[in-house]
């Protein structure tokens, strides 16, 4: 098989699986029938090995996100279906939604007393920055089941989640907290942190810019490592700045301006080293300010563009959808960005 069978295979299955995910309720032959039809693409003169590993590649790739399908009941919560993401539809409780419909799927938690200032995931976990009496960082199972962190420092608005650890920022400082216990990371001198992205593996990818300056420099972490220069720091080559970043799978990712001033962003991909592997359509989004914006993906490689105000969007690959404001059905929207749930 060359590589360019391959890669039109690759594409084919991703196409047909970002279909079947954005079926609520896929049909009980879903995975049979898709598998028969990519059998069936193939050649028979092509040895009998190729086709049977391929076929057990693509066995797996659609196992792993049919466990995520509604369809599977299991243990998980109806909040943890595929195009799920949570938000603050009113400012004591947080609530997922589906992300195409825009069908409120159930409530996460209740916070009375305290207000919503930011929220994470890991896909196991909801994190949200919450105010109130004391400002605290709260954590919600999938189940149900709620405690409080810490309490952190006023003015800590900057929040992300991965492999069951959670890190929190304010210009000055970054926190990480489990795994090992808490570390502490200082920007480098002169610099402010504009955002922050933790992986399932552990590796941060903290976003800085220089006092006085939009641009910034993207700084990778390595897991339990305790200085944000220990690793490489990536220069994105932008006048105007990253607004945010995540991660996708190895790759960062980081939401930038098409223009300095034109109200149009796209979504980039980072390799380690530093190289743009994926320059990202422009969309219009009109003015988006940093520490009012939130970039998330799920495991589809899909990105959530979420705009403190009920602004969002759908990035994958070229095609951009706007995404219904996250409401609640008795009354009140979202005004602080949401987050896909993995």
């Amino acid at each position: 098989m060359t590589n360019r069978d391959s890669t039109r295979e690759e594409d084919l299955l991703r196409a047909r699986l970002h279909r079947l995910v954005e079926d609520v309720e896929p049909r009980g032959d879903s995975l049979p029938r898709l598998l028969a039809s990519v059998r069936r693409r193939r050649s028979p003169r092509r040895p009998f090995v190729l086709a049977a590993g391929a076929a057990v590649a693509a066995t797996a790739v659609f196992l792993v996100a049919l466990l995520n399908f509604p369809g599977n009941r299991g243990t998980e919560p109806v909040s943890m279906q595929p195009n799920s993401y949570v938000a603050a539809a009113r400012p004591d409780s947080i609530t997922a939604f589906n992300i195409v419909s825009g069908k409120q799927l159930g409530r996460v938690a209740e916070l009375p007393g305290r207000r919503v200032q930011a929220l994470a995931t890991d896909g196991e976990h909801v994190y949200a920055l919450v105010s109130g009496s004391r400002d605290q960082l709260v954590e919600t199972s999938s189940r149900g089941a709620q405690q409080v962190l810490a309490d952190v420092p006023p003015q800590t608005n900057l929040l992300a989640a991965g492999g069951g650890q959670v890190a929190y920022a304010s210009p000055d400082a970054v926190v990480v907290r489990g795994g090992s216990g808490e570390r502490r990371l200082l920007p480098p001198r002169g610099e402010r942190v504009v955002d922050v992205a933790l992986a399932s593996d552990g590796r941060l990818a903290v976003l800085t810019a220089s006092d006085g300056s939009r641009a910034g420099t993207i700084h990778l972490v390595g897991p339990g490592e305790t200085s944000m220069t220990s690793g490489p720091a990536i220069d994105p080559g932008d006048e105007c700045g990253p607004l945010a970043v995540t991660w996708s799978g190895p790759e960062v990712a980081a939401l930038r301006s098409a223009g300095c001033d034109s109200g149009r962003v796209r979504v980039t991909t980072i390799d380690g080293s530093g190289r743009q592997i994926g320059g990202g359509v422009p969309f219009e989004a009109g003015r988006v300010e940093v520490h009012d914006v939130q970039l998330s993906s799920d495991r589809l490689g899909r990105f959530l563009v979420s705009v403190g105000g009920g602004r969002q969007w759908l990035v994958d690959e070229t095609d951009v959808r706007e995404v219904p404001a996250a409401c609640a059905p008795g009354g009140g929207c979202a005004d602080v960005a949401t987050t896909f749930w993995s």
